[in-house]
């Protein structure tokens, strides 16, 4: 997906998601596109938000003095450089499906279901780094 589309596509769905939490849908009865659309959306909002959380978590953890055994300065440059891959990654590989269905109309559905697949997957990644 294109940026530009991507950004327009984008602020779509936040429109969307606002649009469908006051229009009060009942996501477990979805059954035209733009609902399913919709409501996948929604679960991916939410998703983010887990993800944000726990890597703002972790950056926390991470946010304490050097020590001779931890170079904490260094674990959160080296997380925020693989946080920006990730988020590349996701991308790319996002695009790619939306791409492999662009003719049909199931296309943005599979294109936010991967994001939100990917993070879910990413938010196990960054709970892994425990105990930080």
């Amino acid at each position: 997906m294109a940026p530009r589309a991507l950004l327009l596509f984008t602020i779509f769905v936040s429109i969307s998601v606002n649009a469908e939490e006051a229009s009060g849908i009942d996501c477990t009865k979805a059954f035209s596109t733009p609902d399913v659309e919709q409501c996948i959306a929604i679960e991916l909002d939410k998703t983010e938000t887990s993800l944000n959380q726990a890597y703002q978590g972790l950056v926390k953890q991470l946010t304490q003095a050097d020590t001779a055994q931890d170079n904490y300065t260094e674990y959160r440059k080296k997380l925020l450089i693989a946080q920006r891959a990730w988020i590349k990654f996701r991308e790319a590989d996002c695009d790619t499906q939306y791409a492999m269905h662009k003719s049909g109309t199931i296309r943005n559905s599979i294109y936010l279901s991967c994001k939100k697949e990917r993070a879910e997957q990413r938010i196990k990644e960054l709970n892994n780094y425990a105990p930080y």
